[in-house]
């Protein structure tokens, strides 16, 4: 079933009224006590985004390489590789129902699949997107959580974006769960006039990085340097 909603997800973006697809480059000090931090230093992580809307939906995708000089906090490796695979799929366009203008603009199926080398997860549930005063974007999604470390639980996701006058903005996400919550949030000033390429293409900035174990009291709070390019 898994594999009969992936193909027609990835028939459907090609049918894609909408795209944007990003690469990204960090670097911060993960020196801390989660499992997201290093066995001490810095950490550097390339991220590649991308975002496509389609007839019946969206889809948003990304996967991420990080490299710690001095090894990950809980493994021996120094690098490590993550992705997510989100699609959702609009229950007004599927079922004729108009899009409000008022504060619940659309609903979804929300779908999702988190994966690494040790971690697996599968997510699904229902999904809307708000109006919200100042944003051209905010996502909700709240999803049953099934994974193969830890316990199953529930997630609440949220994704926004807010342009800052012409050449800053502000964009985001916090994923909430009865075990943790992880938050990241961009602050991006296009640099794109400095160099002879399309205005929007080149943006630097940076990144807050928050996490915190609702068990273990532990928390990583994290400012990173960020760079990137958009096409």
């Amino acid at each position: 079933m898994k594999r009969i909603i992936f193909l027609h997800l990835l028939f459907a973006s090609y049918l894609s009224a909408f795209s944007t697809t990003n690469i990204q480059y960090l670097y911060g000090n993960f020196e801390g006590p989660t499992f997201l931090d290093t066995q001490g230093g810095n950490k550097q992580t390339l991220t590649v985004e991308h975002y496509r809307t389609f007839d019946y939906g969206d889809l948003f995708t990304f996967a991420d390489y990080i490299y710690a000089k001095n090894g990950l906090r809980f493994t021996d490796k120094k690098n490590d590789l993550y992705g997510e695979f989100s699609p959702r799929l609009s229950i007004n366009k599927i079922s004729g129902i108009p899009i409000s203008d008022g504060l619940i603009k659309e609903w979804y199926g929300a779908f999702q699949y988190n994966g690494s080398n040790t971690y697996h997860a599968s997510l699904y549930g229902i999904g809307t997107d708000l109006n919200i005063p100042g944003f051209t974007l905010f996502g909700c999604n709240l999803y049953r959580k099934i994974q193969n470390i830890g316990i199953d639980t529930y997630q609440l996701s949220l994704n926004y974006y807010a342009p800052l006058g012409d050449r800053w903005h502000f964009e985001g996400f916090l994923d909430w769960t009865t075990r943790d919550t992880l938050t990241q949030n961009q602050l991006l000033f296009d640099i794109s006039t400095i160099f002879p390429i399309a205005t929007g293409k080149l943006e630097a900035g940076t990144e807050w990085h928050y996490y915190h174990e609702n068990n273990y009291h532990n928390d990583n709070d994290v400012f990173q340097v960020l760079v990137k390019y958009v096409w």
